[in-house]
């Protein structure tokens, strides 16, 4: 959610190995299970959704073949969603799918930054309190747009939302960060809690369950990432605000299951600051993983890492050979020859 500075990504992931290999990570306790592998012979590449600084709203790229860090601009580098409620820019798209991938949903935070001088103070306690969101069937034709309100007035804002499939509850699990101020707060110029994240059920991202705390830490967390590894086992990376890094956890039994985090109480993914994560599974590859970490203080945008073992690591640094600069927090969904062709028919 932060503006970028202006150091290279080369010089962005030199610092990133080195900090990594610096931090090698511990065997997390509840790892007796057998994942599911995610590499599928069907999908044939990746649609990289993401915004960039300079406009708040949905850019998209899509890869090169099935290399999933080599990408090339969609719609010559424009966007190809733009909102038109709430603040009309949108940050931190996500894109979510049904299990049976018959229905695809786009969510984003509503903020503009610029247009209040960039004043994250505001953002946090006066910030909007709603989702874009777009659908579609196809992935290239989105319609019904809408902005709607997930949590109350006593929340500052709602960030970088994100959605999983929840098998055993039949609907979407969607979650966001908030921070809370006392009811009689209005004008929110107390003390509010520390940033947690909120979650609410859906079924069609128009109705939502009154939003519950989902993670509310001993430190302030924003920008929460979950992934499937079947069954009941998932991994998430969230961003501990205090340090300003990303840690995993892991939780072998559901979504409300125990979570362990990934090389102990204190372990992160890297020491370099970053935020935004984004992680999904190789299409050819059994078990290979791959994070992007937003390197938000530097020009770089996201830094590619890949890890062999979801339960330990290490994360090593990803080839950058055809890796776009920029981009910032987005979600990359692997797609199948027909949704390939179609996306690139669309934004040529």
């Amino acid at each position: 959610m932060r503006s970028s500075g202006s150091l290279g990504l080369l010089a962005v992931l030199l610092s990133f190995a080195f900090n990594i290999l610096a931090s090698p990570l511990a065997t997390p306790e509840n790892t007796n299970t057998t994942i599911a592998s995610r590499a599928d012979s069907s999908k044939v590449g990746y649609f990289f959704v993401h915004f960039y600084d300079r406009q708040p709203a949905i850019f998209a790229h899509l890869s090169n073949g099935n290399n999933p860090t080599s990408y090339k601009a969609l719609n010559a580098d424009r966007a190809i969603l733009v909102p038109t409620g709430g603040t009309k820019a949108a940050r931190d798209p996500y894109l979510v799918s049904a299990p049976d991938d018959s229905r695809h949903f786009i969510i984003a935070t509503d903020l503009d930054i610029n247009a209040i001088g960039g004043d994250w103070g505001r953002a946090v306690s006066q910030g909007s309190k709603s989702l874009h969101i777009w659908e579609s069937t196809d992935l290239v034709n989105w319609d019904n747009y809408r902005l709607v309100q997930v949590i109350g007035s006593t929340a500052g804002m709602a960030w970088a939302p994100e959605a999983v499939w929840d098998s055993s509850r039949g609907a979407f699990l969607v979650h966001w960060a908030s921070r809370l101020y006392a009811a009689s707060d209005t004008a929110h110029t107390g003390t509010a809690t520390r940033d947690q994240i909120m979650y609410a059920y859906t079924n069609d991202f128009r109705t939502f369950t009154a939003a519950q705390p989902y993670i509310a830490a001993s430190w302030p967390v924003i920008d929460l990432t979950i992934l499937s590894l079947g069954g009941s086992s998932y991994a998430r990376f969230v961003k501990d605000e205090t340090i300003n890094r990303i840690y995993e956890e892991r939780s072998n039994n559901g979504l409300f299951g125990t979570w362990t985090r990934v090389g102990g109480s204190s372990a992160v993914i890297t020491t370099t600051t970053t935020e935004g994560p984004l992680v999904f599974q190789d299409n050819r590859t059994p078990g290979l993983v791959h994070l992007f970490l937003d390197a938000y203080t530097t020009a770089a945008g996201y830094v590619p890492f890949q890890t062999n073992n979801i339960d330990q690591g290490p994360w090593t640094a990803s080839s950058t050979s055809g890796f776009p600069t920029l981009l910032k927090h987005g979600v990359v969904k692997p797609v199948n020859q027909a949704q390939y062709n179609a996306i690139q028919a669309k934004w040529p």
